[in-house]
């Protein structure tokens, strides 16, 4: 599974490059466990009133099945959280 998150906005107009994983690169328990909260990934929603709410966008490509979503703070479901959080730490290990 392929996921891409894309985060932007904030007060100062935070625009960060994509991160990109590959599940099939991880560690098995961490796949498992990113896979299933990608594969539970809630629909997006409209963003609240507001000029500098943080904005993330999640596509997941499972097999050639896409999908994708964006979230507006402070409206991001807990599971969604819990994936940026997962992804952003595997971006950072070592490969």
């Amino acid at each position: 599974m392929r996921i891409e998150l894309r985060q932007q906005g904030g007060f100062a107009g935070l625009r960060r490059p994509p991160l990109v994983l590959d599940t099939e690169d991880l560690e098995p328990g961490l796949a498992r466990e990113l896979e299933t909260l990608a594969a539970a990934m809630p629909a997006g929603g409209p963003p609240r009133l507001g000029a500098d709410l943080m904005r993330y966008d999640v596509l997941v490509d499972d097999a050639g099945r896409r999908r994708s979503a964006t979230f507006f703070e402070p409206d991001v479901p807990g599971e969604v959280r819990e994936l940026l959080r997962l992804a952003r730490d595997a971006g950072r290990r070592p490969p």
